[in-house]
């Protein structure tokens, strides 16, 4: 069973973070992605576990996109700050 993104509902956490506009059209695509991809693996692979927690695959994709979004304003954050370092110490080891 395929469900597009325009058939389902996705969590929209209110930002933490704002990035560019860039930054921002992936963080909605990632989210709908990874919630309605991992749904599918948790249904395809433990479909007693799916049923138990999410009811629904609606549900599921709703409850990981929420998940996802609050993730990826951390990630704002982390990825920047976390490439400027790997940057210095690689820069350090260089020399």
């Amino acid at each position: 069973m395929s469900v597009t993104v325009e058939e389902i509902r996705i969590a929209n956490v209110p930002d933490t973070v704002v990035g560019s506009e860039a930054v921002e059209a992936t963080e909605e695509l990632y989210k709908s992605k990874y919630a309605m991809k991992t749904c599918d693996y948790i249904r395809t692979a433990f479909p007693d576990q799916f049923k138990l927690m999410f009811k629904s695959y609606e549900e599921c994709v709703y409850q990981l996109s929420a998940g996802a979004d609050i993730g990826f304003d951390k990630w704002k954050t982390a990825y920047p700050s976390g490439l400027a370092a790997w940057a210095k110490a690689s820069a350090t080891r260089a020399r």
